[in-house]
């Protein structure tokens, strides 16, 4: 029994590349018992038609899933077309049939320009002559007007027409970014290709509803973040979001939505890593080919109870002799076998042969169905076997046994030729690769065994549908690339709807509170700005993978900064741009003298003074950052004396760019106060050289 069922779309799950749909399938009137086959129609085109998987409910338990199959659903008539592509059909036929008038209408232009007109008279004939220079002449003159108003209204029409044609250039763009941004459901008209799905369930008791999964590769996320800063910076709200595209052929119209950060189809197998041994000569390792079992077909024995038996499968082909056969084979076997053009013949040339020729050809061909020459298209059999299969000419037992046979009037063969073992045959190596292999279809000839057709031109469709997708903006990140290690899944709040018309859409995943921390930081050997930073810790039980940050401070947009992969735990920092309420100034103090034996060394004295004064109405966390001259010179010496208060070496290596010789502060300075930071070195060179650029280093 056959039900049409509704269904809805309630989970979807979108992965760096692709979407699992999951559909609630409600059977409605169906009977409490017996076998029942429920059919899904209006399932979008671009479903990969290898992925419905059903899932029985709990409340089902004596149910059971026996098939699940698809099939393409084309209607006899109607257009295929929707509104939005109608539009830009129509508009460019009309334009085609504006440009094939324009082309009619300016080759009459051009043949009426190129006319000449010959007046053709005589200076020297009667007034009354008909070709005389008066008439002549006033017969010019009226062709050259008609000449002239003929062109005018040729340019007339073909100004009317650039102006039509570009009116219609113009409507046409409009209609074509329409129809980009225009839903898949806008796209396609009452008429167009569908999926249907044939779900059979056996058993007892109730069926309340059904899960049907299937995937989709046109769906693709990017992750972006705002961060809310209120309060002055005692508050901060982190909000994640993400940027989805799908065009699978269908709105996801209230669904729960997932993002993963996994691939949906990858390769999971684990590298083969060789060993070199030296020593004694070691075996080949053993290849992975295994021969096909016996009794594939066996398998497909509920595909055949279920739709049927199957069509015998069409018999080989007789084999081809080829030239070097015939040599063999020799010319009295040649007219005795009746071969022509190293072929056997069906049938006998002439009457007189009688039944024994086509016998003798039945015979041929049992013999040439061997083991030897039943080998895969394409491959050719070595000679061995052939001279196996073909016995020579003058031998007993082939050619006397047909004798026999024909003379004998259908009588069984006299003597059997002992068959050859059956060759095995293995594969290249890129046959072995199992995990690009697909199985024949059930209902076709090379079904339960492995091919290596569709999987790159399917994954070549795949990728073109994912780049058909819109552009992200500037600054998004693929979540492939910024995942690390490990793959997470993010929901989304509540229920959401994402268009198919391939236009990024922001979805809300998620919102956490966090406690900022304001801080300072200034590079007082580089410049005096003081720049303001807030450093927040991550609020949420998944990482944060980066991406834009849109940073509002008490309600204003204050920067669009960037955040790199943080994991759970982690602390991010956003920078607030320069704070001129807080101030720096950075003095240096050098004192050059001569050391050593007779002076032979020059050395200066370096002291540098920092001093940061705030206008704040709170204290004021700083990070005061210098750096002390570093040298490769074996001859130059660079001494530190000393600091107040103590610094901390500072390497800057979690940024990437390691550098030497820096030192590191942590200043509190005081409300409306001024804090102050000292540190001093010496350096020391020959006298007898200098520093290029001055001895003086600060």
């Amino acid at each position: 029994m056959a039900i049409p069922c509704e269904s809805s779309i309630t989970h979807v799950q979108v992965f760096a590349r692709g979407a699992r749909v999951t559909r609630r399938v409600l059977p409605g009137t169906a009977p409490a018992d017996g076998e029942l086959t429920l059919v899904l129609d209006g399932l979008p085109l671009l479903a990969a038609p290898g992925s419905f998987r059903v899932s029985l409910p709990p409340e089902a338990p004596g149910r059971a899933l026996v098939l699940v199959r698809s099939s393409l659903v084309v209607p006899a008539a109607g257009s295929a077309l929707g509104r939005s592509l109608e539009a830009v059909r129509e508009l460019e036929r009309k334009i085609r049939r504006i440009d094939r008038h324009a082309g009619v209408t300016q080759r009459r232009r051009d043949a009426v320009a190129e006319a000449r007109l010959d007046p053709g008279h005589r200076a020297r004939r009667a007034p009354d002559h008909p070709r005389s220079v008066l008439p002549r002449t006033r017969e010019t003159l009226a062709a050259n007007a008609m000449l002239g108003a003929l062109a005018a209204d040729l340019d007339a029409r073909l100004d009317a027409l650039h102006r039509e044609r570009h009116d219609l250039a113009r409507a046409l763009e409009r209609a074509r970014t329409q129809a980009s941004q225009a839903r898949s459901s806008e796209l396609v008209g009452a008429a167009h290709p569908t999926r249907r799905v044939l779900i059979t369930v056996r058993g007892d008791g109730p069926l309340p509803h059904l899960d049907l999964t299937y995937a989709v590769d046109a769906a693709r996320w990017w992750p972006v973040y705002t961060l809310r800063i209120r309060d002055h910076a005692r508050a901060a709200t982190w909000i994640s979001e993400a940027l989805v595209a799908q065009r699978s052929g269908e709105d996801w119209r209230d669904a729960r939505l997932e993002l993963s950060t996994a691939n949906m189809l990858f390769d999971a197998r684990l590298p083969t890593l060789p060993s070199l041994r030296f020593g004694r000569a070691q075996p080949p390792p053993k290849r992975a080919f295994r021969p096909p079992p016996a009794g594939v077909d066996a398998m497909f024995g509920g595909f055949d109870r279920a739709f049927g038996a199957l069509p015998e499968p069409p018999p080989p082909p007789a084999p081809q002799m080829t030239g070097w056969a015939l040599d063999e084979l020799g010319a009295e076997a040649a007219a005795e076998l009746d071969l022509d053009d190293g072929r056997a013949e069906d049938a006998p040339r002439g009457a007189a042969e009688g039944a024994g020729g086509v016998e003798r050809g039945a015979l041929l061909r049992s013999r040439m169905a061997s083991p030897a020459a039943a080998m895969a298209p394409g491959m050719v059999p070595p000679p061995q076997a052939m001279r196996a299969a073909v016995a020579a000419p003058k031998s007993a037992g082939l050619f006397a046994s047909a004798r026999s046979f024909g003379a004998g009037g259908g009588g069984p063969l006299a003597e059997e030729a002992p068959s050859a073992p059956e060759p095995v045959v293995e594969p290249s190596d890129a046959w072995l690769d199992y995990d690009g292999l697909t199985m024949g279809a059930p209902d076709g000839a090379r079904r339960g065994r492995l091919g290596r057709d569709g999987g790159d031109a399917w994954k070549a469709q795949r990728d073109a549908a994912v780049r058909a997708l819109e552009t992200p903006p500037a600054g998004v990140h693929d979540p492939m690339v910024s995942r690390g290690m490990f793959d997470y899944r993010y929901r989304a709040e509540g229920l959401v709807e994402v268009p198919s018309d391939g236009l990024t859409h922001r979805v809300p995943l998620g919102a956490g509170d966090a406690t900022p921390t304001v801080r300072w930081r200034v590079i007082a050997c580089e410049s005096a700005d003081v720049f303001r930073e807030v450093e927040l810790r991550n609020p949420f039980d998944a990482p944060l993978l980066a991406g834009p940050v849109d940073v509002y401070v008490d309600g204003s947009l204050l920067v669009v900064a960037s955040i790199q992969h943080i994991d759970r735990g982690g602390t991010l920092r956003v920078g607030m741009g320069v704070d001129e309420r807080l101030r720096v100034a950075r003095n240096v103090r050098a004192k050059e003298d001569t050391a050593g034996l007779l002076g032979g060394d020059t050395v200066i004295d370096h002291t540098v003074s920092i001093e940061l004064s705030s206008a704040l109405g709170s204290p004021a966390l700083v990070e005061l950052i210098d750096r002390l001259p570093v040298t490769d010179e074996k001859h130059v010496e660079v001494t530190p004396k000393g600091a107040r208060p103590e610094p901390e070496r500072f390497t800057q290596a979690e940024r990437g760019a390691a550098v030497r010789g820096g030192l590191r502060w942590e200043v509190i300075v005081p409300a409306g106060g001024r804090s102050a930071v000292e540190f001093s070195y010496r350096l020391t060179i020959p006298s007898k050289n200098e520093i290029v650029g001055g001895n003086r280093r600060g």
